[in-house]
C-alpha cells in the first residue's frame, strides 16, 4: 500500500473504463481502468465564479443567447445579482446596485476605481487644491455640499433598498440612490458647474471588469441598446424597460425620494454640461438616455461588461 496508489476521477476513458491518477511510489500517471475495481475518490471544490473573478469570454458560454441570464456575487458585501446578456451583446447587471458605501472599507470598494486610501472617510476631490479632502458618506442629503461628499439613501420606509418594484413581467430589488459623488465612488466630486468640459467619470462603484454605462444621446451603450435598429430594443420600449430589469423607483433629492412608481433614473459615466451628467430615465410609456441631469441627485446604478 505505501509504494503505490490509485485515484478515481470524473471522466469517463470509454464505456467500461475511466481515467484515474496512479502513483508507482515514483512517478504519477495518468491512465484508464475497469470501472469496477475499487480505488481511492478525492474531492476538490470549484469557487463559484463571482462578479469579480468572471471574464467576459465565460459569460459568453454560460449565456449564449441574448435574454440568458444568471446570477453573480459581489465580492465586496456578499450581494447576489442578477446578470443578463441583452442585444447589445454586453453583460448588464439586471438589479440596481444595493452597496452601502458607509459599511464596507474603500479597498473591498475597489472596481474600477484606482483610490487608494483604506475608508471612505477620506474621498476624491476633483477641483481641490489637494487630491484628497476629509468628507462623510451620509446617508441624508441635507446639511452638507450634495456635489463634493458622497450621498446614499437607504432610508426605511416606502424607499428602502428592499423594496421590490415591477418592471413588467417580474420585480426587481430598488437598491440604493447614489449621488455622483459616491456613484464615482469620490472620483467625480466637483462643486456644481466645476467640473472641466468634456470629462468623464473614469471611475465608478461597479465590481471589478464592470462599469456604468456611458449615456450619450448618439453613441452611448443606453442610447445604443435601445435605439439600433438591428440590435436594440426600439421596436417597442417596454421590451427595453423589460429586458434591462428598469423599475420605476424614482429618484431621492433634498432629503426624500420622489417619482416613485412613476419613472426610474439610471446614472451613466458621461458628462452633459455644467453639474449635469447623462442618464438613462424610463417610465411607463418612454425611454432613453436623458440629458441634464444634476450630480447631487441620488439616482440608481447599473453596470456592464463589454462582450
Amino acid at each position: 500500500p505505501t509504494a503505490n496508489g490509485n485515484w478515481w476521477s470524473a471522466t469517463a476513458a470509454s464505456a467500461t473504463e475511466q481515467h484515474n491518477l496512479y502513483y508507482n511510489g515514483a512517478n504519477l500517471y495518468a491512465s484508464g481502468y475497469n470501472k469496477g475495481d475499487g480505488f481511492y475518490v478525492r474531492c476538490i471544490l470549484t469557487p463559484e465564479p463571482t462578479m469579480q473573478s468572471i471574464t467576459s469570454a465565460e459569460l459568453a458560454t454560460a449565456m449564449p443567447n441574448n435574454g440568458d441570464s444568471t446570477t453573480l456575487k459581489d465580492v465586496r458585501d456578499g450581494k447576489t445579482y442578477t446578470v443578463g446578456k441583452l442585444k447589445d451583446g454586453n453583460y448588464w447587471l439586471l438589479d440596481n446596485l444595493q452597496l452601502e458605501l458607509d459599511t464596507v472599507s474603500l479597498d473591498k470598494l475597489k472596481g474600477n476605481t484606482n483610490a487608494s486610501d483604506t475608508t471612505l472617510t477620506y474621498l476624491k476631490n476633483g477641483g481641490g487644491s489637494s487630491p484628497y479632502t476629509t468628507t462623510a458618506v451620509t446617508n441624508k442629503e441635507t446639511g452638507f455640499n450634495s456635489y463634493t461628499e458622497a450621498m446614499i439613501n437607504k432610508a426605511k420606509g416606502s424607499y428602502n433598498m428592499n423594496s421590490k418594484w415591477t418592471y413588467g413581467n417580474g420585480e426587481t430589488t430598488q437598491g440604493i440612490y447614489y449621488n455622483y459623488c459616491a456613484a464615482s465612488a469620490g472620483s467625480y466630486c466637483y462643486s456644481s458647474g466645476n467640473a472641466p468640459s468634456g470629462v468623464n467619470a473614469t471611475e465608478d462603484i461597479c465590481p471589478s471588469g464592470w462599469h456604468m454605462p456611458t449615456g450619450n444621446t448618439a453613441k452611448g451603450s443606453y442610447y445604443y441598446l435601445y435605439n439600433n435598429t438591428t440590435e436594440g430594443y426600439s421596436a417597442n420600449y417596454s421590451d427595453f424597460r423589460n429586458a434591462l430589469h428598469a423599475p420605476l423607483s424614482g429618484s431621492f433629492y433634498n432629503g426624500s425620494a420622489e417619482s416613485q412608481g412613476s419613472e426610474g433614473y439610471f446614472w451613466s459615466s458621461t458628462r452633459f454640461v455644467g453639474s449635469a451628467m447623462y442618464s438613462l430615465y424610463v417610465d411607463s410609456s418612454s425611454a432613453g438616455p436623458q440629458t441634464g441631469r444634476n450630480r447631487n441627485y441620488g439616482y440608481s446604478v447599473r453596470c456592464v461588461m463589454s462582450s
